[in-house]
């Protein structure tokens, strides 16, 4: 879909991060953003050398839009007579227009920014709830959905709002698993390393997943129902623009070796496209990302 100029009379630097080519594995990618350089120096954001980066993030038009499969929830019944079975939405599936293939829900930051040269953190607190059948992020204004943004060494407030047993577990960037033994009885845990913490489920909710970044900087967004996304006040300078999506395709699978019935899964590794971008200060860059299908 064509997206109309920012502003005519700004020099605009068109930037195309692509993925390999449709069919082909996506470019190696960790699951943890590298850490950016800091140092001990006084906080030296200066709003008059910064610069913006807006864009949008698409997916590939040479490649077909992924039907990616519900998720069974098969449970025994309280009565222990029989099963219970409920067909539920894939929680990393992605989310794309077919018209305009606009991509919503995609992670989008800046890689290589000196935390002392970013403006203040701005992001909203985060919150996350088990309810409604899966692990749902809450941050400001923006709808509740699967991930969000923590700023290193702040604690985050989870809760349970559902009449069961549930245990959050988290991987990745941290390590920890937290019992929820009330529902609607908040708890804490704090987040001291930089990267992503992978959230699922360790009572057996194997669709249950969720991710936080805990950033050291505020360049963190998710793309919108259009694709877009925006960063404000960035220092100038050059960086590296990330897209992220998580993938959804299952490597492995464990079963509960009592009912047979599947309590945990992993995933292939996320889909990811990085290219440099060159911040100027007073100037609007534009940038565009195309995702694509990575290889089966």
């Amino acid at each position: 879909m064509p997206r109309p100029l920012l502003c005519s009379l700004l020099p605009l630097l068109p930037l195309v991060l692509f993925a390999v080519g449709c069919g082909s594995e996506p470019p190696a990618a960790t699951s943890t953003p590298a850490p950016t350089a800091t140092n001990n120096k006084p906080a030296d954001f200066q709003p008059g050398t910064c610069g913006k980066i807006s864009g949008s993030v698409t997916w590939d038009r040479d490649c077909p839009i992924p039907a990616v499969p519900q998720v069974y929830d098969r449970r025994p019944r309280s009565d222990g007579n029989g099963y219970d079975t409920r067909i539920l939405t894939h929680p990393y599936a992605p989310n794309i227009d077919q018209f305009t293939r606009a991509l919503k829900g995609a992670v989008v930051y800046l890689r290589g920014v000196n935390p002392v040269r970013a403006k203040p953190w701005d992001l909203p607190t985060v919150t996350v709830e088990v309810r409604d059948s899966q692990i749902v992020v809450k941050q400001g204004d923006r709808p509740p959905g699967r991930v969000g943004f923590v700023r290193q060494g702040e604690p985050v407030k989870m809760q349970s709002s559902e009449p069961f047993h549930h245990v959050l577990r988290g991987r990745g960037a941290a390590f920890f698993a937290l019992p929820f033994p009330d529902p609607e009885k908040p708890l804490e845990h704090r987040f001291e390393t930089y990267g992503r913490v992978e959230l699922t489920s360790a009572a057996g909710f194997h669709w249950h997943a969720a991710d936080l970044f805990v950033c050291d900087h505020p360049y963190y967004a998710v793309s919108d129902s259009n694709g877009m996304f925006a960063f404000t006040q960035v220092p100038e300078g050059t960086y590296e623009l990330v897209v992220w999506h998580p993938n959804w395709t299952t490597t492995a699978s464990e079963r509960n070796p009592e009912t047979s019935l599947v309590q945990r899964v992993v995933y292939a590794a996320p889909l990811e496209s990085s290219r440099p971008v060159m911040v100027v200060a007073g100037r609007v860059i534009m940038a565009n990302a195309v995702l694509t299908i990575p290889k089966k």
